[in-house]
Parts: C-alpha cells; structure tokens; sequence
C-alpha cells in the first residue's frame, strides 16, 4: 500500500472559513476512481467545501497517496478565484489518473450542490 499524505488549504470547516452554516461539501474517497481501484486504496479521500453563493473555493483536504500533488490544482483555483463549475467542466481530466479524484469532487460540489451557473 502507498503511503498516505495530508493536503490542506483553506480551513478545517467551510463554515469557519465563511463565518456561517451556509457552505457547499463534496466528499469523494480515491477509490472510486479507476486510478483508486488499481491502487486497491480503500482510505484516501479528497474533501472539498465551496461557498454556494459564488461557487469559489473555501477549503480542502486530501488525505491518501500523493495528496500534496493533487492539491496543487485547487490551491491555483482559490489563489486565481476560479469558479469550482469552471475547474470542473473548463478542463480536460485524465482518465485513468488519481486526478479523477478532485474532478469527481468537484462534479459533486457542482450537481448536487447547485454551484453550476
């Protein structure tokens, strides 16, 4: 098994961060992605807190197998201000890839939370 790392940006919880209840969350674990499955990682997961208002970015965890590598795309996000819809649908995802993990968190954050406009 690879070992696991932590990633964190933001804070530990989007309400926190926001100074209220009103945040979006998306939870995804790696292995429900082909790269996951192949790696048989039954812990890795990557957490993802938006603000539903305006679709940014508040904060994230990764924990699991190259977690500092896959947060590097969500720290560009929320150092730039890009809408998590936009990171979501406004780039191509490998497939298979670890990767996979944030755009199925992402696509999560975006249709069940209501943050595509």
């Amino acid at each position: 098994m690879p070992h696991f790392s932590l990633a964190i940006i933001g804070s530990g919880s989007a309400s926190a961060v926001r100074g209220s209840s009103s945040s979006a969350t998306a939870r995804r674990a790696y292995q429900d992605t082909a790269y996951g499955w192949a790696l048989r990682d039954t812990d890795g997961i990557c957490t993802l807190y938006a603000d539903p208002e305006t679709g940014q970015l508040l904060g994230a965890h990764i924990l699991g197998y190259q977690a500092s590598l896959l947060i590097q795309p969500l720290v560009q996000a929320a150092s730039t201000g890009l809408r998590m819809a936009e990171m979501a649908r406004g780039q191509y995802w490998i497939h298979p890839a670890l990767s996979e993990v944030v755009e199925n968190a992402l696509l999560k954050l975006c249709v069940e939370r209501s943050l595509i406009r």
